[in-house]
């Protein structure tokens, strides 16, 4: 970049230096020949002037060149490129030893950043201005202009306007997959000198961040100091906004030429973060009104830094986010073009509340249920929407730098969420990212869990593990209604691989499986009372399934889930009530909303503890049961038996009691000779 800025201040000081001299060319193609070979002799670059070449000398100097572009020959390209751009000369200062530009005007201007894999920039170039040819260029002697070099004193050089409109930067960098783009950028200045007066200068622009997030308007004005010759620059009163945040600040650039030293510091005001979410596309207004009130919160940042070629470091960094207080230091090791290659990061807050952030109904009816789903038990719960379009994975920049950080949360609070003492630490290097959550105090027992993100291969490979001990359900059941049909204390661990390059994938490849227990449990039995009933209804002998008590306490409560390639199928879970055993396989429908178990329903016999009374009849029968239905369906539609499974299983009850019966019949009362006929006819009459 330091090399684009010195070209590009060379350019426009060349044209200024032929503009003196233009009186000595009449032919206007001889004129841009000249400019064009002065361009290449002194920058090793290409200049090419496509359009019009306007020349004026009275009243005012003044060059205006038309469709002009510029290459490096070693790559195809465009560096940079306007539709005009326009110099007027004060004549007068040539002949006090310096250059005033009364007017330098440019329109539809635009520069290519591009750096390849390898990390070689396309303006790089073997005949770029070295150090020598730079101190040579502040003064030029118009006597050859053709010459190779350019020598003469010293010459003093200010601006009285500058004007740049509709300009556009594309910045890409494929080695460290980055990719901005700067339009509709307008500059203004006003006395702009490098001499130590002070200028005021105003740019404004929109920024794309490669489709990350929405087009966004930037402002920045601020008062500069630039004392070339000390090798210094000072920029104050800066104000960069960015509805609705405005940063104010001032920073102090010294060193310019051999070993680049800043420092500075800034200071926001305070704005809405959903204001600033919406903003950058983060998240959408409410374009309807609900009914629902938006709660708001306001976030203030303060912070200094300092740094030069090779570190950044952030100082005193702190912030408000209505009561949450901040404080963080970081340290960002640099590479060539101030890209990071190696950050160091700790962040401590206090107490940080997100329920501003949630939308929510005063009469809080986005949770509420009706009293039939309040008394039927089921893990499921309402699950987002899988996204339209599967996202491509960004990884590339995971393998261009290291991290290695902490974050500590004193406490979380999120509506009815609290967790307290949160440790996050993370570590990245060379592609392979580790996050460790520490044991954290939550729903009245303790959450940890570990992941890593192994990004050098083109597809994303991702491991997660979780731990929950002594979680109290009943402290669920706000955030999750659908949990309030289960209490105790529940113990569960995780393990789950994925691998992909698209969310898609990563959905579609989830794998591994999750173990809990629930101790000092109570669950309504609900749902299986109600399954049972309709199993009962077709038995030739009745069942009272309605005397069986609502809640029961179980001795036992455990059981798994695994899942294979996806959520969508293949999934398996089981679950061990005491006396009572559920096992099912199916999966869930993001897209739809809906989930499909095939599942059975066994009352166990003994040795099992008799928890759910039932007649020996259904002792170690496998019952048949469909649970589909949408997240959003009462949970009393959830689950049915499978009636006509239901049908043969109790004919084949009904048949295998007549066997018993006719086989003791056989034993007792016919003769032994006749015996094995009677039972070779009593198959066939069954069968």
């Amino acid at each position: 970049m330091k090399k684009l800025i010195k070209a590009l201040a060379a350019l426009i000081l060349l044209l200024i230096v032929i503009s003196v001299g233009s009186f000595l060319f009449i032919n206007t193609d001889q004129y841009k020949s000249v400019l064009e070979t002065a361009v290449a002799n002194n920058t090793g670059y290409q200049l090419n002037i496509a359009g019009e070449l306007e020349l004026d000398i009275f009243p005012t100097l003044r060059l205006t060149l038309h469709d002009v572009r510029l290459r490096n020959p070693a790559v195809p390209q465009e560096l940079a490129s306007t539709s005009v751009i326009t110099l007027r000369v004060d004549r007068g200062s040539l002949f006090r030893g310096r250059i005033l530009i009364q007017e330098l005007l440019a329109d539809d201007f635009h520069i290519n950043y591009y750096v390849d894999q390898s990390g070689s920039n396309i303006w790089d170039s073997d005949n770029l201005l070295d150090d020598q040819t730079q101190e040579k260029l502040r003064g030029i002697d118009i006597t050859d202009l053709t010459n190779e070099t350019i020598d003469t004193e010293d010459v003093s050089l200010s601006f009285d306007r500058i004007s740049i409109a509709d300009a556009s930067i594309d910045y890409q960098n494929l080695s460290s997959d980055l990719r901005y783009r700067i339009d509709n950028l307008s500059l203004e200045s006003q006395n702009t000198n490098v001499e130590g007066r002070p200028f005021n200068l105003d740019i404004a622009f929109r920024f794309l961040n490669n489709g990350l997030t929405q087009p966004v308007d930037i402002g920045v004005r601020s008062t500069i100091v630039a004392d070339i010759s000390n090798e210094n620059v000072f920029i104050s009163d800066i104000n960069f906004a960015l509805t609705p945040m405005l940063l104010t600040g001032e920073m102090a650039i010294t060193r310019l030429d051999d070993a680049l030293t800043y420092e500075g510091g800034f200071t926001s005001n305070d704005f809405d973060i959903n204001m600033l979410m919406q903003t950058l596309g983060l998240s959408e207004p409410e374009t309807i009104f609900s009914g629902g009130v938006q709660k708001t919160q306001d976030l203030s940042l303060r912070f200094q830094f300092n740094g030069n070629q090779e570190q950044l470091s952030f100082e005193n960094f702190s912030g408000s986010l209505g009561a949450t207080e901040i404080e963080a230091e970081a340290n960002v090791r640099l590479v060539s073009g101030f890209i990071p290659d190696n950050i160091s990061y700790d962040v401590i807050i206090n107490n940080i509340d997100l329920s501003p952030f949630l939308v929510f109904n005063e009469n809080n009816e986005e949770f509420a249920i009706s009293s039939e789903e309040s008394t039927a038990p089921s893990a499921a719960f309402t699950t987002p929407n899988r996204p339209e379009q599967d996202v491509e994975l960004s990884l590339n920049i995971l393998n261009s730098l290291n991290v290695l950080g902490s974050v500590y949360i004193e406490s979380v609070t999120a509506d009815e969420l609290h967790l307290q003492d949160v440790n996050i630490f993370t570590n990245l290097e060379d592609g392979v990212l580790d996050i460790e959550i520490q044991p954290v105090s939550a729903y009245g027992g303790s959450i940890q869990g570990a992941a890593r993100l192994d990004s050098r291969n083109p597809a994303a490979d991702i491991g997660i593990q979780l731990a929950l001990k002594n979680i109290n359900i009943a402290e669920l059941s706000p955030p999750i209604p659908r949990f309030n049909s289960f209490n105790g204390s529940l113990d569960a661990e995780g393990n789950y691989t994925s691998s992909g390059a698209t969310t898609g994938e990563l959905v579609d490849t989830l794998s591994g499986s999750t173990a809990f227990t629930i101790t000092e449990n109570s669950v309504d039995i609900g749902v299986i009372k109600q399954v049972f009933t309709a199993i009962a209804a077709l038995s030739p002998t009745g069942e009272a399934i309605q005397q069986w008590p609502d809640v029961i306490q179980f001795s036992e409560l455990s059981g798994y889930i695994l899942l294979e390639n996806g959520i969508t199928e293949n999934q398996q879970f089981k679950v061990r009530m005491d006396n009572f055993d559920v096992t099912g396989t199916g999966g869930i429908n993001l897209d739809e909303a809906t989930f499909d178990y095939d599942m059975l329903f066994t009352v166990l016999g003994e040795p099992y503890i008799q928890t759910i009374p039932i007649n020996d009849l259904y002792h170690n029968v496998s019952w048949p049961v469909d649970c589909s239905a949408a997240f959003d369906d009462e949970v009393t539609r959830y689950c049915r038996p499978d009636f006509t499974q239901v049908r043969e299983i109790f004919s084949q009850i009904a048949t295998n009691a007549t066997r018993n019966v006719l086989e003791e019949v056989i034993t007792d009362q016919v003769p032994d000779l006749l015996q094995d006929a009677a039972r070779s006819l009593l198959r066939n009459i069954l069968n």
